[in-house]
């Protein structure tokens, strides 16, 4: 999911799109923490959306390089995965006290 999260992030599409397909990735993974990182770039991008001078509108753009605090702080959590080539269920499992065998 981690690298589904940067690619959508990565993507051109209008804050609409990038709203639902944010929600499918949040709705996806089982890991709680990028579930509220992925809320907390959903929330102001619904109020950007629905802000009535918009009026729903957007011209297509990429995310990845905004600057905005909460799609930094989701692009690290997820790079930091990534780049260990952890797979989300190993990430869970070991926050729930697993560890792989010596």
């Amino acid at each position: 999911m981690y690298e589904k999260t940067i690619s959508e992030l990565k993507e051109l599409r209008t804050v609409a799109s990038h709203i639902t397909n944010l929600g499918k990735v949040m709705n996806k993974t089982e890991d709680e923490k990028l579930k509220e990182l992925i809320g907390n770039v959903i929330t102001p991008l619904q109020r950007s959306h629905a802000n009535p001078k918009v009026k729903g509108k957007s011209t297509p753009g990429s995310l990845y390089n905004a600057n905005d605090a909460n799609i930094k702080s989701l692009i690290q959590y997820c790079k930091g995965y990534i780049t260990i080539k952890k797979p989300e269920w190993q990430v869970l499992a070991e926050r729930h006290g697993w560890a792989p065998k010596a």
